[in-house]
């Protein structure tokens, strides 16, 4: 590792919360890990590396973007393995920063199997090395943060459970602070060890109330009332598994040593679960729901067919078929048929009296639709991120390697050598310095980023325009969009609405060309639901959608009431029969239940079952909303 000149921990201006987390993990180092996130030059590197400045007798070791699981972990120590036979071990990063501190940059982009090395050796503290037939565990410590922009690409629910901390830097908007910032950095860079000198006595300070912290820790108590309030506030913002409680814990009882007290108190609760709960928060149950209706999603769960098809709950992976009579179709179809009516009476006019364009609702910042765990995954294998796939050719980053498949060359040198070293003392050399046989070979494993292609399917019939529902509609599709646009994905949009379904958009990566069809997008008429889904799975099987490697979505905004078919079947029964085929595709399929008011018939969420889909309510796309649920639920805690 280069050795660098770290800016002063004292000298960073703002970003206070993120601050006092870096100093958490310095010392306590039981938490596992702080991700920093936030947008480009919002100083997240620099803050972290500002931490050597204030690590007594520590060094700082940089995770390489490129980095290999064998220069992370470790490796064959080939020269041994040559020389002697012997199989030994070469240390990785992880292993040579033990009892120091490991930071790793753009932590989204790298390779998920690099990430998770990470995260497992900080959370078990063992180091487990497993080559060519070998396999060692060692112990190992070491504090760990790392950076991320949410802009490229997001890291997995998985993944960011396991980080302890999560932090968002602020955006500095005080025009004398950044006039400071822009003097210091200008200083800084002038002469380094001239600016940092000008810090020593804030320097030392904080050292020596690390140091009290860390003495002070193990007294530090937690009074068994705020324990019960933990575990209340950790169900209430819906924290899947106890990560999180044991985080909210491990960080309440070190903001209170940081502070010289022994016993935990309710600000620490507070001040604790921002930093450890908002980024393990899960989509919640739409906040209007009522006890009644929530009682009935608990006889769901217990097998309750009748209360199943009244289910208000957005599940990500339906693992259960909800029950949703076909018969709803009689009473549901009746508000569309008028309308349709209303058209064909009307078909002299230009436009349709039952026809309405509603205006576009607020845009939202939208949550990772399309990468939650249940998302299904393409045919070919993926390497999970939304936008890098697996290269089947010699083009990519190379970022693994594997058994060499005898149909390609790409050849991995360093794992083939790593591979035969062990053998050469069996070997006859016949004037080679090492002896390579075929079955020593690896081949590089590459990886390329791709965008996806995505049809967003709207439901454009008159139950849409139901107390102006198409508003806030269309609002949560020009979201989605601009996430989509942001992320250098292909989007279109189709439309089913009266018997038809019309492509208003083909996927295009111009989002202005979109938003003037969803500005001026009609609403009215029946919903031929089944229609729109089989010319969506024409549309994205055309030869320029489905090339190997590629991904593709349909997003599906629907309340689900079709009452439409194209043949002699019942337009329910035929909707069905379409999803059942549409889930055999290599597609993704997401559906963004549009359903208002109660009871709600959850044919939406049937239909998602079929499709093999996630499921998404519509008002849980909004990120904006789950952090804001966060941040009062922490605040409506009060001790008794």
């Amino acid at each position: 590792m280069t050795d660098y000149k770290p800016y002063p921990f004292p000298a960073i201006i703002g970003n206070s919360i993120a601050k006092k987390a870096l100093l958490c993990i310095i010392i306590n180092e039981d938490i596992n890990g702080l991700l920093v996130t936030g947008t480009r030059g919002s100083a997240k590197s620099v803050l972290l590396r500002s931490a050597k400045t204030i690590l007594e007798d520590k060094k700082v070791g940089i995770v390489p973007l490129n980095t290999t699981e064998d220069r992370l972990l470790g490796s064959i120590d080939i020269e041994k393995a040559v020389t002697r036979g012997d199989i030994g071990i070469t240390k990785g990063i992880l292993a040579e920063y033990n009892r120091q501190m490991v930071i790793a940059d753009d932590i989204n982009l790298l390779d998920e199997n690099i990430v998770h090395g990470i995260l497992s050796t900080s959370e078990t503290k063992n180091l487990i090395i497993e080559r060519e037939g070998f396999s060692e565990i060692t112990k190992t410590r070491f504090i760990f943060a790392a950076t991320m922009d949410s802009e490229e690409g997001e890291l997995s629910p998985q993944m960011l459970d396991r980080f302890d901390l999560c932090i968002d830097t602020d955006v500095i908007k005080d025009e004398a602070e950044r006039t400071k910032i822009i003097r210091n950095c200008l200083e800084f860079e002038k002469d380094p060890d001239k600016f940092t000198l000008k810090f020593q006595s804030d320097i030392a300070k904080i050292k020596d109330n690390i140091e009290k912290a860390k003495e002070r820790l193990s007294y530090v108590m937690i009074p068994e009332a705020l324990l019960e309030i933990m575990s209340e506030l950790c169900l209430e913002m819906n924290v899947s598994g106890q990560r999180g409680d044991i985080a909210l814990a491990k960080v309440s009882k070190t903001l209170a040593a940081i502070d010289g007290r022994d016993n935990v108190v309710f600000d620490d609760i507070k001040e604790a679960a921002l930093i450890t709960l908002q980024h393990r928060r899960r989509n919640p149950p739409p906040q209007n729901d009522s006890p009644k209706n929530q009682s009935k999603d608990q006889n769901e769960e217990k097998g309750n067919d009748e209360d199943n098809s009244k289910d208000e709950n957005q599940d990500n992976s339906p693992d259960k078929k909800p029950t949703g009579s076909p018969d709803t179709n009689i009473d549901i179809q009746s508000e569309d048929e008028k309308n349709e009516e209303q058209d064909d009476n009307n078909s002299n006019h230009d436009i349709p009296h039952s026809e309405q364009v509603f205006t576009i609702g607020s845009v939202f910042e939208v949550i990772d639709y399309l990468n939650e765990k249940s998302v299904k995954k393409s045919k070919q294998d993926k390497s999970g991120n939304r936008s890098s796939i697996i290269s089947y050719n010699n083009s990519g980053r190379y970022i693994s390697y594997k058994n060499l498949n005898k149909k390609r060359n790409d050849i991995a040198i360093c794992p083939s050598i790593r591979a035969a070293a062990p053998f050469q003392r069996f070997r006859t050399k016949n004037g080679l310095a090492i002896n390579v046989k075929k079955s020593d070979l690896r081949e590089k494993v590459r990886e390329r980023k791709t965008g996806n292609t995505i049809l967003f399917l709207v439901d454009a019939s008159g139950s849409m325009g139901a107390g102006k529902r198409m508003v806030s509609v269309k609002g949560a599709i020009l979201s989605l969009l601009n996430d989509a646009y942001q992320k250098r994905d292909l989007v279109g949009l189709m439309i089913f609405r009266k018997k038809e379904a019309t492509l208003l958009l083909p996927p295009t990566k111009s989002t202005d060309l979109a938003y003037k069809m969803l500005k001026e997008m009609p609403t009215g008429g029946k919903t031929p639901l089944s229609k729109g889904i089989t010319e969506a799975v024409k549309l994205m099987a055309q030869g320029c959608y489905s090339k190997k490697g590629e991904s593709r979505a349909v997003i599906i905004l629907t309340d689900g009431r079709v009452n439409v078919s194209e043949s002699v079947k019942k337009p329910y029964e035929e909707l069905i029969e379409t999803a059942r085929l549409a889930s055999k595709e290599n597609i993704n399929f997401v559906v963004i239940d549009t359903e208002e008011g109660f009871p709600r018939i959850g044919l939406a969420k049937n239909l998602a079952f079929e499709l093999e889909a996630t499921y998404f309510y519509i008002d849980s796309l909004d990120k904006a909303k789950l952090a804001n649920s966060v941040k009062e639920a922490v605040y409506r805690q009060i001790p008794q």
